[in-house]
């Protein structure tokens, strides 16, 4: 009996040993200014400027999805002129800043609130810089949270033109059949 006390005794002073960390102690919130230019738009971001980053956190970084897009929506800016568009997955903002551009609205959306923090950031510098044309908001976006959804469509009743998303993972659970988005 006694060895069975002792071994509790050493689990709770095991259990007072451990240490909670705020996952905030490993973020990464070295952002660097970048400028990104697509054909006559150039577009200053803050963005980090290495890949190591943690997986719920890969929207602080521009992948190669982005830059296609970006590529092709600057030469062919008739594509999303004029418009109401919302963008999945936003990461850094940069395809839906650079939509701006050209459309009346843009809604910029991810699930992350770190990676919020900094579209927010980048969407504030371009209207300080007054180059964007359209509305640009942010909104928290978690596929398939049906509260987040419905702040966007209360917000926004009469939707959007497009569905923007470039370098996003989608679950086949939420397409249909016919082709469509279910949140």
């Amino acid at each position: 009996m006694a060895g069975a006390g002792g071994t509790r005794e050493r689990e709770e002073e095991e259990e007072d040993d451990f240490v909670c960390l705020d996952p905030s102690f490993f973020m990464n919130r070295n952002y660097e200014m970048k400028t990104f230019t697509y054909g006559s738009q150039e577009l200053q971001l803050l963005c980090l400027s290495s890949a190591c980053t943690d997986y719920d956190l890969t929207g602080q970084l521009v992948w190669p999805g982005a830059v296609l897009m970006n590529t092709y929506l600057s030469e062919h800016p008739e594509t999303v002129k004029g418009r109401s568009l919302i963008e999945l997955g936003s990461g850094i903002g940069i395809t839906g800043i650079l939509c701006s551009r050209f459309c009346k609205e843009v809604v910029l959306t991810d699930h992350n609130d770190e990676v919020l923090e900094i579209i927010k950031k980048n969407i504030e510098m371009q209207s300080c810089s007054g180059n964007a044309d359209a509305v640009l908001t942010a909104e928290k976006l978690e596929w398939g949270n049906h509260d987040h959804l419905s702040n966007i469509i209360e917000k926004h009743p009469v939707g959007f033109d497009l569905i923007l998303g470039a370098d996003i993972y989608i679950l086949l659970t939420f397409l249909c059949p016919c082709g469509y988005f279910q949140f």
